[in-house]
């Protein structure tokens, strides 16, 4: 049915524009949150690599990457998100990891105090590896969908 009047044509005028705006916010937001998990597994990858250079050097303690979070969401309470368009404001504070190495705790350390367990350390390397590429898939798929928005849905 087509609009009877200016002011429903203005009303369809801002709910469209109402929506582009969070589906474009929505879809970076996204894409911001798969680079923050690619840099994490990149930077773990790091941290465990070098656990596993170092399990013959005698004394040296295996380090892990710490997440820690802070802003919105970080105690644990559920983050505010937009029920409908025009209830509040988009954007706000998200929550942002620090990310910090520190050592592991071992209960038995080697003959040599070196508390490296190889198998142990190769373990948490391929479940790294697994974060990795299905958050690199992720992002794909959602550069992707943006490419596509972007060519107005022409697939070349």
């Amino acid at each position: 049915m087509p609009p009877e009047n200016g002011r429903d044509q203005g009303r369809i005028a801002k709910a469209r524009w109402l929506l582009e705006r969070f589906l474009v916010s929505t879809i970076f937001r996204g894409i911001e949150a798969g680079h923050r998990a690619l840099d994490y597994h990149l930077e773990r990858h790091n941290v465990l690599s070098s656990n596993v250079a170092n399990v013959d050097t005698p004394g040296f303690r295996p380090m892990e990457l710490v997440r820690e979070r802070s802003g919105e969401g970080a105690s644990g309470a559920l983050p505010m998100r937009v029920t409908a368009a025009g209830h509040m404001a988009l954007g706000g504070t998200a929550a942002e990891d620090t990310l910090s190495v520190a050592e592991e705790r071992v209960v038995n350390p080697g003959n040599d105090e070196n508390s490296v367990s190889l198998e142990h350390e190769l373990s948490k390397l391929g479940a790294n590896h697994l974060g990795y590429e299905t958050a690199a898939r992720i992002v794909q798929q959602q550069l992707a969908g943006l490419r596509y928005a972007a060519g107005d849905g022409s697939s070349a």
